[in-house]
């Protein structure tokens, strides 16, 4: 059956060390889509032929954090494709084609390609194959019922509805760098060959504990520098030319220099105590920057390393020799070049876990969170500077990938700005009227619109962001949705002066708010608007914002620089229109797509989620509207981060995250009717008021919209609706959730099939409660409260106790269930941080944070790269945010 098949895969891949035992597709209610989400963007089957045959394929020939860019998951998949034939011998016709796996076309075309790749003698040595060798003659053709169609016969529509996981978790399970090993080997360990006593006494405290391995481990990192120089740099000295030895030992010698000094003035602090630990660490910060040109030029050293061993046998030789003496050839020296990398990205995390084992009445505490902001701010320097270096890489193979793309003198692409998105739509260019598909390549300040041709692209056309703007179409008609045509959802790019437009057309809502989404945030970048005066400036030396002195961050286009004449102002985005030195005050909030466009803004409305105050300050000059919460506010102006509106004849600006829009189109109802409130008689008594009339068949209303076209797509935004869902599988996936956790089902048990039922784990119980419809259309839990929407109920009760209708249920709807369950991996809440500084997201992936705004973290996985996932506990959007830009919060 078609079932075993994936079944069979997934078990294989975990065999091989590829998927974790506990992921999705290996759990009994998994499907055959759950394996293919894991795999679409390529890296867990290039990691795939690493663990079955190490050094298979080349780490810098596959992108390892696709970061949800096409271009990057076909190069993967087509490296996967190219090695199983050039190294484990498959045949053309043992291949799938890569549309097959991204797109989900032909998955048990992939899987057929996957157990081929099983039985090659390679791949036996690791793990036997799959399927399991049949006891009986093997039939060679055979034919699959409608059953198994069906498996994989709606894999290619899930995968439009479904973006690509975000697999961290999975890829750091399956990448097993030896790095952590050489820089515990190095550093974390003392040398054999030393017998010295510690210059520390013996740690009593958790405190001193962490002090020790602080002063240790800088300890025998420098002695670490120092094997490189005397058993690497001084007896290659006369062996490898002197060029090639420059770039491969780039910054080694310096460093070395640097924590010298350094460690000799950490040791006075540690075991004297005449300085603080803490101002060591702010004192070198300058020095430490050097950091950031050694990762930059990693890549170079590690290629010309590579180039001079396949040149010359007698290098190679001399090499390995040395290899030999300084570490009985334990490591090579390509392993050795990464220590640097690791020990720099170490420093926040052990000055972290210093002050957390301190205590808040620690003499140096805030030296010591002095230090570690330091840190902090220089982990994600270096991390984002290796960030920008693959993604410059990226830029060059795009380029490269254009084979026609002309571009003006001394320009190339990435003098346009970061990748945005990438990916195939539909263009009617308005000159001609014609209809064409287009794979099109986002950048800050360009659209490029290109046409595919196999793994190279023919450029067509371009759009200069800046003199366009982006508007909003209305959703596809049901009659289109009924004809199959999956290029429905679409959007208009028009150029200001009138003069030309074009019309995409996305596959779904969902993509086509994305592009929206990507668009404006690249205009965003490159046009900021709350400074016009400020432009994206690339800063060839380190620099510090002028207004919160922290790193401007990466190596091109790490942030803004005034205009005005003489000065010499650079900024982040998010600092962009505060005066100098106002490092702790708010960011601007990034704007939210309404989807609506601003042609209908003289008729819009928007009403307050909360109350404004004035802070964050629009900033600028800008004077802020201050409202309260559930104020209606005529909306002004909505093409920037901030919004301006009017209310009560005052105009002003606020963060947009704070309103959400009023339909124009339907006259709201109140978000509850209260039926407890009686009119009364005109003689001062209550009158009698009948609660409106529960729903019943012979009504002819439906019982709930999800059976009406397009309703139930549209509550599949909502993290707490799961669609269609018996009793007991409710009972089964919040069996093990947090208590509050809750989902809204369509329930399929008989007798109720196709009515709403709210499920909630509540007292380590799961309970189950009716949602009513009457015949007014209204929604209730009980005949008290009645609501114009389902959202609307949800929202009333997450602010209110279920225990106002269901005295044994006293708990507010606490945590929607997709927010609990979500992705590849547990998404399940690890805690909670609250922003200290402010951050501008540059990318659709990222979170814009406010100082004072609180994040649900959902995953610490790029801790070691300066980045948690979470998710925002206002807006509710999920990203990545710079966990130095955070404290996260205690327990209580």
């Amino acid at each position: 059956m078609a079932t075993d098949e994936w079944k069979h895969c997934a078990d294989w891949l975990v065999r091989c060390n590829i998927l974790p035992d506990e992921h999705r597709a290996t759990q009994p209610n998994a499907s055959a889509f759950d394996l293919a989400q894991a795999l679409r963007d390529g890296v867990l089957i290039c990691h795939l032929l690493n663990n079955l045959s190490p050094g298979s394929v080349d780490l810098k020939d596959f992108s390892q954090r696709p970061q949800l860019s096409q271009f990057l998951c076909f190069k993967n998949i087509r490296t996967f494709l190219q090695t199983c034939q050039t190294h484990f011998g498959l045949s053309s016709n043992d291949l799938f084609d890569p549309l097959d796996l991204f797109e989900v076309k032909d998955f048990r075309k992939v899987l057929n390609t996957l157990s081929k790749l099983s039985k090659t003698p390679i791949a036996r040595r690791k793990c036997s194959g799959f399927p399991p060798e049949q006891t009986t003659p093997h039939r060679p053709s055979r034919r699959y019922n409608d059953d198994d169609e069906d498996i994989y016969g709606n894999l290619p529509d899930l995968a439009l509805r479904h973006d690509l996981d975000d697999n961290e978790e999975i890829y750091d399970h399956v990448y097993q760098e030896d790095d952590d090993e050489i820089y515990e080997d190095l550093c974390r360990r003392r040398p054999r060959r030393e017998s010295s006593v510690s210059e520390l006494p013996p740690p009593v405290t958790k405190r001193d504990f962490c002090i020790k391995e602080l002063h240790d481990t800088e300890k025998n990192y420098v002695e670490a520098l120092r094997m490189i120089q005397t058993h690497f740099i001084k007896p290659l000295r006369d062996v490898i030319p002197a060029a090639d030895r420059d770039i491969i030992f780039a910054h080694i010698e310096k460093l070395l220099e640097i924590h010298k000094k350094f460690q000799l003035e950490l040791q006075e602090a540690c075991v004297m105590g005449n300085k603080k630990i803490g101002e060591v660490f702010v004192k070198y910060k300058k020095s430490l920057l050097l950091y950031g040109n050694y990762c930059s030029d990693m890549p170079k050293a590690q290629e010309k390393l590579e180039d001079v061993l396949k040149r010359s046998e007698n290098i190679r030789t001399q090499i390995e020799a040395c290899e030999k003496k300084a570490n009985e050839g334990k490591f090579k020296l390509r392993d050795l070049l990464h220590v640097p990398m690791q020990r720099v990205l170490k420093y926040h995390l052990l000055l972290r876990e210093l002050i957390k084992q301190s205590g808040k009445t620690a003499e140096d505490k805030d030296s010591l969170q002095q230090g570690l902001e330091a840190m902090m701010d220089l982990s994600l320097y270096v991390n984002e500077v290796k960030r920008d270096n693959e993604t410059l890489q990226l830029i060059n193979e795009i380029q490269a990938s254009i084979g026609d793309l002309q571009m003006p003198a001394n320009t190339t692409l990435k003098d346009y700005g970061r990748l945005q998105k990438d990916g195939e739509l539909k263009v009617k260019n308005h000159t001609d009227n014609k209809v064409r598909i287009r794979y099109i390549f986002l950048f800050d300040k360009v659209m490029l619109m290109c046409k595919a041709r196999g793994e190279s692209y023919s450029f067509k056309e371009a759009i200069i962001l800046a003199v366009y703007k982006v508007h909003d179409q209305q959703p596809a008609n049901r009659e289109t949705q009924r004809r199959g045509d999956k290029w429905t959802s679409s959007f208009i790019m028009a150029k200001k002066d009138g003069s030309n437009a074009f019309t995409f057309y996305a596959k779904t809502e969902d993509m086509r708010a994305k592009w929206i989404d990507a668009i404006k945030l690249a205009l965003e970048n490159a046009s900021p608007p709350q400074g016009i005066n400020y432009v994206m400036h690339t800063f060839e030396q380190p620099t510090e914002c002028s207004v919160c002195h922290k790193l401007l961050r990466g190596v091109f286009f790490q942030g803004y620089k005034c205009t005005d004449p003489g000065s010499d102002i650079a900024v982040h985005k998010e600092c962009i229109g505060k005066p100098p030195n106002a490092g702790s005050r708010v960011p601007p909030i990034p704007a939210r797509v309404i989807g609506r466009s601003p042609t209908h803004i003289q008729h819009r409305q928007v009403r307050a989620l909360c109350n404004y105050n004035g802070n964050p300050n629009p900033g600028a000059g800008r004077p802020a509207l201050r409202f309260e919460k559930d104020d209606v506010i005529k909306l002004l102006n909505n093409d920037a981060q901030w919004w301006k509106g009017l209310l009560n004849g005052d105009e002003g600006w606020f963060p947009s995250q704070l309103v959400q829009e009023e339909n124009p189109r339907i006259r709201r109802k109140p978000s509850y009717l209260d039926v407890k409130i009686k009119p009364r008689n005109e003689n001062g008594t209550p009158s009698i008021v009948s609660p409106p009339r529960p729903h019943s068949p012979a009504n002819n209303v439906p019982y709930v919209n999800v059976d009406n076209d397009g309703m139930s797509s549209q509550l599949n935004v909502y993290k707490w609706f799961v669609g269609p869902m018996d009793r007991e599988t409710a009972n089964r996936r919040l069996g093990n959730m947090p208590n509050g956790t809750f989902l809204i089902r369509v329930s399929e048990n008989p007798g109720r099939r196709g009515e709403l039922s709210l499920s909630i784990r509540y007292d380590n119980q799961v309970r189950h409660i009716r949602v009513e419809k009457n015949a007014e259309g209204l929604f209730y839990l009980a005949d008290t409260k009645f609501f114009s929407s389902l959202p609307e109920l949800v929202e009333f009760y997450q602010d209110n106790s279920l225990a106002d209708s269901f005295p044994g249920v006293d708990t507010t709807l606490k945590f929607p269930f997709k927010s609990q369950a979500g992705g590849g991996a547990s998404a399940r809440i690890l805690g909670y941080a609250e922003a200290v500084y402010d951050y501008a997201a540059t990318a659709t992936s990222q979170l814009s944070l406010c100082r004072g705004d609180r994040v649900a973290i959902v995953s610490k996985t790029g801790s070691d790269k300066g980045w948690w996932k979470g998710e925002h506990c206002v807006s509710g959007k999920n990203g990545y945010f710079p966990l130095a830009y955070v404290r996260e919060l205690d327990d209580d």
